[in-house]
């Protein structure tokens, strides 16, 4: 029997960049149907791009850009058939500790709705009103840090 190997981190080189626009790919534009363009927004280099390999697949992944003294966590993805097993608990966690690591005042994102009670589960609290970005529902969740 194998054991699990899990591997979460942050990236520096084009091989794994590679390996995160194809998991957006399947699960923005294939899953969820946004336009390329709305997912590649040319923020692509100047952030901190994080991958999640499972048994040493690519499976999950995010990226944080550091604005005032704030993080903002986006691209947050999980392929589909990896979902519900606890790893987007890990890579959540993992988000968490990186961006508390860097002595930000909030970390802030906008998730889809459906999402809202698992990052209330983190310490995230809504912000707002639902609102419509790409064509599926988000709310603002924000964590306030020491």
């Amino acid at each position: 029997m194998m054991k699990e190997k899990i591997e979460i981190g942050i990236i520096n080189d084009k091989e794994d960049l590679k390996k995160i626009f194809k998991i957006r790919e399947e699960v923005f534009q294939k899953e969820q149907n946004i336009n390329k363009k709305l997912d590649f927004d040319g923020n692509d280099l100047e952030v901190t791009q994080i991958l999640l390999n499972y048994n040493n697949e690519p499976i999950g992944c995010a990226r944080i850009r550091f604005i005032d003294n704030k993080a903002k966590l986006e691209r947050i993805a999980l392929l589909k058939i990896y979902r519900g097993i606890g790893l987007g608990n890990l890579l959540l966690d993992y988000l968490i500790f990186y961006c508390k690591s860097k002595n930000v005042k909030e970390i802030y994102f906008d998730a889809q709705f459906y999402l809202e009670n698992f990052c209330k589960k983190f310490g995230f609290v809504s912000d707002g009103k639902p609102f419509d970005e790409v064509g599926i529902k988000h709310i603002k969740m924000v964590m306030k840090l020491k």
